[in-house]
């Protein structure tokens, strides 16, 4: 497979992109279709929002659950994972004195949605400490054992994630599921997961084995979120909330609209006169890798994991630097062996920048970790590069 072909990718030349993990790259055909979708809006946008908009995101939504493996009735299409991480807060009802637990290897902003949530009725949020083993992975039996530990007579959801942003790990949500998910109710947090894991929602696992991560209590967990845009080629402001059924007449759009008595997921379609041009263009996204690389899914994780594989060789003989294990995808992190905190981790992502590298900088434990995340675009000498400028930076 040619690796950068600039009819696909619209990235910038003479820059290593090997941050994918974070805001991905959309494909200029997924852009394509979502400026086709544009103009249909404005041939007519008094029949669009009257007529075709509805038809058209149930076809979305029903190509989504294909590739999610769902009903499409049990999943709605949101902006983005952490929005729905709010739908799932407003649903549970949060009240005096209860609960929330999270890890601490959550995403920042959705601990940040949780705080909002406990503080604006009078909850506590509760961190589980995972096992700093975080290179070599967490034992689902030691994660489930951490958050168990955490939960009390007052919780009122869980929070796990099912691969971590900031550490990159799988983690074996569904082990939490399956221990948790009829005593309390159970988010996974699947920022990651479309497009790195098969049938994240209900069961799967990332390429190279390892645990299912999202199979629980009747058949996955209560709330689930996941984002298009990362992995999975959508544009930008594409994700998907799943619930579970005994949770789904709760779950409503933050501002009512003309859709509102329909329940979930239908009071998600019409929200006004927004631009549902992402969410149109999703049929063409989840095709991309078949259509225009010649791969499957599975597939193309398998080639990227392997090129990131053979960078980040090249990374530990140039610079002496050492990857974390490989968890099955496409996305590792680095010691760098320098202290730092968030903002150390920002200005040597900048020096980094200045060099035309662009990688995510994450501290873990007070030290200064790259993690790297590799898409189909990636050339083996972009990691050379990598090697050369980290050998400068680090002396």
């Amino acid at each position: 497979m040619r690796r950068y072909d600039e009819r696909l990718w619209g990235l910038e030349a003479g820059v290593a992109h090997l941050n994918h993990g974070s805001y991905g790259a959309v494909p200029v055909p997924v852009r394509e279709a979502q400026a086709e979708a544009a103009r249909w809006i404005e041939r007519s946008p008094e029949r669009f929002y009257r007529e075709q908009l509805r038809p058209a995101l149930a076809a979305s939504r029903a190509a989504v659950g294909a590739f999610l493996e769902v009903d499409p009735d049990a999943i709605a299409l949101v902006e983005n994972a952490t929005a729905g991480v709010q739908l799932a807060l407003d649903a549970i009802d949060l009240e005096r004195g209860q609960e929330i637990v999270v890890t601490d290897h959550g995403y920042p902003w959705v601990r940040a949605a949780v705080e909002q949530a406990a503080a604006r009725v009078g909850g506590r949020v509760r961190t589980a400490e995972l096992p700093r083993s975080w290179v070599r992975g967490v034992d689902p039996e030691a994660l489930v054992a951490a958050i168990g530990d955490a939960v009390t007579p007052r919780t009122a959801l869980v929070i796990v994630d099912q691969i971590t942003s900031g550490t990159a790990l799988p983690l074996g949500a569904a082990a939490v599921v399956r221990a948790l998910g009829g005593v309390v109710p159970v988010l996974v947090d699947g920022a990651h997961a479309p497009g790195l894991i098969d049938a994240p929602v209900t069961g799967g696992a990332p390429v190279g084995g390892g645990a299912p991560v999202a199979a629980g209590v009747g058949g996955g967990p209560d709330f689930w979120v996941g984002n298009l845009h990362k992995w999975a080629f959508a544009p930008r402001t594409a994700a998907v909330l799943y619930a579970s059924p005994r949770f789904r007449a709760r779950v409503r759009p933050s501002v009512a609209s003309a859709d509102a008595g329909l329940g979930f997921p239908r009071a998600f379609d019409y929200l006004g006169t927004q631009d549902p041009s992402a969410y149109l263009a999703l049929p063409a996204a989840l095709d991309f890798p078949r259509v225009h690389l010649g791969l499957d899914f599975a597939g193309l994780r398998a080639h990227n994991r392997t090129v990131l594989a053979e960078g980040l060789a090249v990374v530990e003989a140039r610079a002496g630097l050492v990857a974390s294990a490989d968890h099955g995808i496409p996305m590792r992190v680095v010691a760098l062996g320098v202290e730092g905190d968030g903002a150390a981790a920002q200005a040597f992502m900048e020096r980094l920048w200045a060099e035309g590298i662009e990688v995510a900088v994450v501290p873990i434990d007070g030290a200064l970790h790259l993690r790297l995340s590799c898409q189909a675009y990636v050339e083996a000498e972009d990691f050379v590069r990598l090697a050369d400028v980290l050998v400068g930076l680090l002396g």
